[in-house]
């Protein structure tokens, strides 16, 4: 029995993702998720008391290692600074291992408590890039700069999401766009504050 019920969730949570991805939160239907998993609503409230929970289900697992990651690699690019961009390669590398995580926080949440992760995310780039830059040249980089930058690089993140690159692919263009950036990071951190204007 124990091994039915597992593969009843386990059913519900890939026909789920996959009508999730296709129509957003708000506009996926409970019945089409229910019909593709083979199984009848009632079975879908023995796993789960609401949608949102099957979606909840679907992200939350994934988004704790994530933030649990993110929060390390941070600490160590703060602490040392020649491990920022191997970092970033190593976010890249769990991004591109959970691309339909970001698609359905990206595009499919609204309607959910994660409706806002995106922007949340960008605020919370923001304030790590300012963090990294302070770090070691306090006040050296203007806040508007620093935002520009996350932006930029917030879209190439985007860009190998979305894209339909292999794995190998994605990772080779980050080591590249790395060896880009060393030298625009490192002019940053070595030139005085520059306000407006």
């Amino acid at each position: 029995m124990k091994n039915g019920k597992q593969n009843i969730r386990a059913a519900l949570l890939e026909s789920g993702k996959k009508e999730f991805l296709e129509h957003g939160f708000d506009k996926a239907s409970l019945r089409t998720i229910c019909q593709n998993a083979g199984v009848t609503t009632g079975a879908f409230y023995s796993h789960f008391e609401k949608k949102e929970d099957l979606f909840s289900a679907l992200v939350e697992d994934d988004l704790r290692l994530y933030n649990q990651m993110y929060d390390g690699l941070m600490d160590r690019i703060i602490d040392q600074k020649s491990t920022q961009l191997d970092s970033e390669a190593l976010l890249m590398s769990f991004i591109m291992d959970h691309r339909d995580l970001f698609k359905l926080l990206f595009d499919c949440a609204q309607g959910t408590k994660y409706e806002n992760f995106k922007a949340d995310l960008l605020v919370k780039f923001n304030d790590t890039y300012q963090d990294f830059f302070d770090a070691y040249n306090p006040g050296a980089v203007d806040p508007a700069v620093t935002n520009t930058i996350l932006r930029m690089k917030f879209e190439q993140y985007c860009a190998m999401i979305y894209s339909d690159y292999s794995r190998d692919e994605v990772m080779r263009i980050t080591r590249r766009i790395r060896d880009f950036t060393r030298a625009g990071f490192e002019a940053l951190l070595n030139t005085s504050f520059e306000g407006p204007g």
